[in-house]
């Protein structure tokens, strides 16, 4: 084996053990994250790949849950579209474990990109352990944002193949970075991956229009770029081609007041004055009931470690002739800037009003993982500049700054009761009526503050009391660097543990919960049991904290609550409307026949029919099952149809009672006031997931109400083998005329965009593929020659 592999596989052995520290509990799936987020999708991922496996295709719709919803192009079930995940398939690895091998890759990558950018392994160790333990990406893990995490795994790898292809412009690095793109793209988290070019497009741009290099030509590198630029948004097309298609009607891409649009999507902004957690991470508390911040909250602080900043900073200074330094202090900045959100409007409105997409992401603080792998690049600048440059000339420097943590630190013991006057006077009310409890709160938040201000102090003191001893030549200075690494991991790792594991003493519950909890969570019970008993189509309503229940559709349940953020925007505009459907007539247009509720209901139109117990991660929850009175079937005949202008007007009509008759108001109809329709009959009705058919007979002009969600864009109607148009009845679902007699009305799910998409997906990852091997080939080829031309040296 060659001596240079040897650096890259310590590097990966280091960062498999690093995860130790923070992720200990998990690493033998005992215990599993258990958060909202972790827990909600599962048992819909579940359903879906039972649907796959029976139907014989990926699941584009699933009718679970929000009384059916888009898969692939609200961003759900992707598991299969990800390549990588065919080899993890095949490995039968956990889902758990995929997501910290691609914590290792993050590490990985910094370390690897740091080396190409001419640093150490010592100092490139820093860089990838640096990003790979930030305290977001540890937070993105365990409160079950793994599409995130995966996403921003592949940021230093990404700036890593764009520096390769504009130093060498060679087909296979065209190609490296085509596939690293694309996987990143089909992790699907668009908001990272955009962090993520707007990070290399400049890279680029500067490298190859603005450097010259000798036998590169810089046209040959452009348009090699552009085609890898292309090649990696094509390789994710089979997710992104539904997924644009769908943005307009989603809840996160339809349009609305552009103020309420703007003040949603800045919500969590990060306010400048939080930019001191960067140094002390419990500042503003440590997350939980402790975050006394400006966002609505947070479950973290953003970290960056002691020795990674203070050597981001040095790094900065040594190396600011750099263009790659200055490169990474410039994004740094920009994303600070960005991250402000509407604390500092000028840029982030730029962005916001003319940057591609930009105006449909939400969190402006997330653009801080940006910060956290520049920092962590510049840090390994920093130690790289501490191996090589004698530290004798920083010996009165590194004296007067210990000074200065010395004078910091009697200062504090002065002045620290005035400091915790000052600071609880700027503590928030806490939003608690028990007093005892919010009298624990201040005093947590005081003591975050002092613990997190004294460790400052401290850790100060001993980086300068090392950094002066190698100065003085008492210690070497690769000694010293491989200090600072450990001291840097075990910093990361300690806040990291924190985040994971946070003690009683903390007010936080730890998100993590036994794997035997999780799987009976997930399996039948008493309730579901009941419920999958009954016949014919139907929908129930989950009361209260149920409503964002998933579980019901592992017994094919179809509900018309659920959780999923991008679901129909027509259908978020139903759920703002009623206040999460709370209006009987309204889940009687749904279709929904039962009520489960945990706690009692009295109600005339609500008949008690079973009581059990459903399973849940928290443990087995009582609930009463109600069946609604005159609930409407899956399909009927209206017998008259009201023409409404908008669909707020349909649904107001809806919940004042007006269609108890089985009536309906249309939208958009292409008649004026009241028209009467003609009885009729559904003869028989075949559903599947993506498809449905009713066989109707009709007495005369027939108007056929069918509670699914109104969706034309994707879903087609035919009556008897013709197109038709969908008339969108009470604001959110179908209707369709049909003539006297008997007829079948047919609606299918179009699959052409996905199918599509799907076939350019392979044909661009092939030809990605092609020209690694191709650009690989010839460069052994031109060796070759290259060697047979050398003089052998013999007489």
């Amino acid at each position: 084996m060659k001596k240079v592999a040897w650096p890259y596989l310590a590097a990966i052995v280091l960062f498999a053990l690093l995860l130790a520290v923070p992720f200990g509990p998990m690493l033998t799936l005992q215990f599993v994250p258990g958060s909202p987020d972790s827990v909600t999708p599962m048992a819909l991922d579940k359903a879906l790949q039972a649907l796959q496996k029976s139907s014989g295709h990926y699941p584009l719709w699933q009718p679970w849950t929000f009384s059916g919803m888009p898969t692939v192009a609200a961003f759900s079930y992707l598991s299969g579209l990800y390549l990588p995940n065919q080899l993890f398939g095949f490995l039968h690895l956990d889902p758990m474990y995929i997501q910290l091998l691609h914590l290792v890759f993050a590490g990985m990558g910094g370390f690897v990109l740091a080396r190409r950018l001419g640093l150490g392994s010592t100092a490139a160790f820093l860089a990838g352990s640096a990003f790979m333990l930030n305290p977001y990406m540890t937070a993105m893990l365990v409160y079950g944002h793994g599409s995130q995490l995966m996403t921003a795994a592949y940021m230093p790898w990404a700036l890593w193949a764009a520096i390769r292809l504009a130093e060498r412009g060679s087909l296979s690095d065209a190609g490296l970075l085509a596939l690293v793109l694309g996987l990143q793209l089909q992790r699907a988290h668009v908001q990272i991956a955009w962090y993520s070019w707007m990070l290399v497009l400049p890279l680029l741009a500067v490298k190859i229009l603005v450097e010259k290099r000798e036998g590169v030509s810089k046209i040959k590198s452009g348009g090699l770029a552009l085609a890898a630029l292309a090649l990696g948004v094509a390789i994710a097309l089979q997710v992104y081609l539904p997924a644009l298609g769908y943005l307009p009607f989603s809840a996160r891409g339809g349009a609305g007041d552009p103020a309420k649009a703007y003040a949603y999507a800045t919500m969590w902004s990060m306010h400048p004055a939080e930019l001191l957690t960067y140094l002390m991470p419990g500042a503003f508390g440590f997350g939980g009931v402790s975050y006394w911040g400006f966002m609505p909250f947070t479950d973290f602080p953003h970290y960056a470690g002691l020795v990674v900043l203070g050597l981001a900073i040095a790094g900065a200074i040594a190396g600011r002739k750099k263009p790659v330094v200055l490169f990474l202090a410039a994004m740094t900045l920009l994303a600070l800037l960005l991250s402000f959100g509407n604390f500092f409007s000028p840029v982030y409105d730029l962005f916001y009003h003319f940057a591609p997409k930009f105006s449909s992401f939400r969190v402006p603080s997330m653009v801080l993982v940006v910060v956290a792998l520049s920092v962590a690049l510049l840090a390994g600048y920093g130690l790289q500049a501490l191996l090589d440059k004698p530290l004798d000339a920083s010996s009165p420097l590194l004296k007067w700054g210990g000074i200065a943590v010395g004078v910091a630190a009697v200062l504090f013991l002065t002045f620290e009761g005035g400091l915790e006057q000052l600071l609880r006077a700027a503590f928030p009310p806490v939003p608690i009526d028990n007093y005892d409890l919010v009298t624990m709160v201040g005093n947590l938040r005081w003591e975050l503050w002092r613990g997190s201000l004294f460790v400052l102090i401290v850790a100060s003191a001993a980086i300068a009391g090392l950094l002066w001893l190698a100065a003085r030549k008492m210690i070497g200075a690769q000694a010293a660097a491989i200090a600072l690494v450990a001291l840097s991991c075990a910093d990361l790792g300690w806040i990291d543990h924190r985040i994971v594991s946070p003690n009683e003493r903390s007010l936080r519950a730890s998100v993590l919960v036994e794997r035997a909890s999780l799987d009976r969570a997930l399996e039948e019970d008493d309730v579901t049991r009941f419920l999958a008993s009954r016949e014919g189509a139907f929908r129930i309503y989950p009361v209260g904290r149920l409503f964002a229940e998933n579980k019901f559709s592992l017994a094919g349940v179809e509900s018309v609550g659920g959780y999923h953020a991008a679901k129909l925007g027509l259908y978020q505009e139903l759920l703002a409307r009623t206040d999460n459907l709370a209006n009987l007539d309204v889940l009687r247009m749904l279709n929904a026949r039962y009520l489960l509720s945990p706690a009692p209901i009295s109600n005339p139109a609500l008949k008690p029919v079973f009581a059990g117990k459903l399973k849940l991660v928290s443990g087995e929850t009582p609930v009463a099952v109600y069946e609604l009175a005159g609930a409407m079937p899956r399909a009927w005949f209206a017998p008259w149809a009201l023409a409404a202008e908008s669909d707020g007007e349909a649904i107001e009509a809806v919940m004042a009672g007006r269609s108890a008759d089985g009536g309906v108001v249309v939208t958009g109809a292409p008649w004026r006031g009241v028209k009467r329709f003609s009885g009729g009959e559904v003869l028989a009705m075949q559903r599947s997931a993506e498809s449905m058919a009713l066989k109707v007979r009709a007495e005369g002009e027939a108007l056929v109400a069918v509670s699914e969600v109104f969706y034309p864009e994707r879903w087609k109607l035919t009556v008897d083998g013709r197109e038709q148009e969908t008339l969108k009845v009470d604001g959110v679902i179908r209707g369709v005329v049909v003539p006297p007699g008997e007829h079948e009305v047919r609606f299918v799910y179009d699959r052409s965009r996905f199918e599509t998409g799907r076939a350019v997906s392979l044909v661009a990852t092939l030809l990605s593929l092609g020209l690694v091997a191709t650009g690989v080939i010839a460069r052994r080829g031109r060796s070759k020659i290259s060697k047979a031309k050398k003089p052998s040296g013999k007489p």
